[in-house]
């Protein structure tokens, strides 16, 4: 599998720009009802939940981008040893759709 980090941080960053706007949404008709009395309206206050998963997705891209860098890193300077019988079981679990189970 490959990943593309450019890709990748676009869709981050497209998902915190649409976070960002729909927390910010607020509707107050008091001036249009024209009421004397005390100002009533509409509104709507949506929970920073959207905000949040933007943030730990956001720090989550962070993270697999400097695990990355790391990773290579230690292969160029021939630290990298991947353990080959972890590999064939996640390789053998993936085929077998046994995999995360």
């Amino acid at each position: 599998m490959r990943v593309d980090e450019s890709t990748l941080t676009d869709q981050v960053s497209s998902t915190a720009s649409r976070a960002a706007e729909s927390q910010r949404v607020q509707v107050d008709t008091s001036a249009l009802s024209g009421s004397s009395g005390a100002a009533t309206g509409d509104r709507v206050d949506l929970s920073s939940l959207g905000g949040r998963i933007s943030q730990a997705m956001q720090s989550l891209s962070n993270q697999s981008g400097q695990r990355a860098s790391q990773l290579q890193k230690d292969y160029q300077a021939g630290r990298y040893q991947p353990d080959a019988q972890k590999i064939s079981h996640a390789m053998m679990a993936e085929l077998s759709g046994t995999a995360g189970s």
